[in-house]
């Protein structure tokens, strides 16, 4: 046996000096068992707000306000029986929360002013509208109890309906200034841009992205009366060559200073009769896909629009509003 022994511990220690059997452990060195713990499941995130999926920037700390809730078919303003209301008075003041002109200030350097206005008293404008070869009616409704405001705007094309649009706010010391404007189609909302005047932004229902909101800024159906209280408010406005330049946002995304000249003061045939000293303002595109705006407006009537016509360019079909009447509360 202990012959056996040896030649078995000569054969190993022959292996091992081959390299052919196992090697001796090295002391010192403890063996690591190893195990894998699979992590636990994340919670989900739950969704992120709109407001805050924008960059860091242009976030604001303050909770946008409430929507204001529209109504196309009724005016939320009442409008009183049998009483003429006067012109609504809006004088210039220093501006709110202590911000000066350069609050306007735009990103191609245009410094938008503010205006003392004179808005209209509540009525309805009716027009005949007129698209290509296409005719139809069209009606805006102004609405106001001399602290806050709604415009609703409804026509019909060749009998179809065309999508309403509606505007509601408060006057302040710049005149209109719109909280909401929407556009909707068979009582849904396609689309609105909101002038959250809290934290300075204007956003919109769909796009993500947001302006700078300045004194003075207008949507895309407030600037039409907007404008005529300016005028009414000061008549050296009306004289040709004078200019009125608006802040106009749109519930599509769009923003951007519009620039009005006096082009002349002209006669205008409607439907109820001549406007012998009508001012003519136009409004030139500045960007491409742009839209040309032509407007006339009545001093003898509180400076309210009695014609208008909107070409979109380079190409594109206009709309042309001819007023045939209005009616007053």
């Amino acid at each position: 046996m202990l012959v056996a022994h040896g030649l078995l511990l000569g054969r190993l220690a022959q292996l091992q000096a081959d390299g052919a059997g196992p090697r001796p452990r090295q002391p010192g060195i403890a063996r690591v068992h190893v195990r894998h713990i699979p992590p636990a499941a994340r919670a989900a995130a739950p969704p992120r707000d709109p407001v805050e999926a924008q960059p860091a920037t242009a976030r604001a700390a303050a909770p946008a306000p409430r929507p204001v809730p529209i109504d196309a078919d009724r005016p939320r303003i009442p409008a009183r029986p049998g009483q003429a209301a006067p012109p609504v008075q809006a004088s210039a003041s220093p501006p709110e929360n202590g911000r000066d002109d350069a609050a306007a200030t735009q990103s191609n350097g245009m410094r938008v002013p503010v205006y003392a206005t004179q808005l209209p008293p509540p009525v309805t404008l009716h027009y005949a509208l007129q698209r290509g070869r296409s005719s139809g009616q069209a009606e805006l409704h102004w609405a106001t109890d001399g602290a806050r405001y709604e415009l609703a705007w409804r026509g019909a094309l060749a009998g179809v309906a065309l999508p309403a649009a509606t505007s509601v706010g408060r006057l302040d010391a710049h005149g209109i200034a719109p909280e909401r404007q929407s556009e909707s189609r068979r009582g849904r909302e396609l689309r609105a841009v909101n002038f959250q005047r809290d934290s300075g932004r204007i956003t919109f229902s769909g796009p993500q992205r947001e302006y700078a909101l300045p004194p003075g800024a207008q949507d895309r159906l407030s600037w039409m009366l907007q404008i005529a209280g300016v005028l009414a408010a000061d008549p050296s406005l009306a004289q040709v060559g004078a200019r009125v330049q608006l802040f106009v946002a749109g519930p599509r995304g769009d923003a951007a200073p519009w620039v009005f000249e006096v082009t002349g003061h002209e006669t205008v045939d409607l439907p109820a009769g001549p406007v012998a000293d009508a001012v003519h303002l136009r409004r030139e595109p500045e960007r491409p896909y742009d839209t040309r705006v032509d407007l006339w407006l009545d001093p003898a009537r509180h400076h309210l629009p009695v014609r208008a016509r909107l070409l979109p360019l380079p190409a594109g079909e206009g709309s042309e509003f001819v007023l045939e009447g209005l009616t007053a509360p």
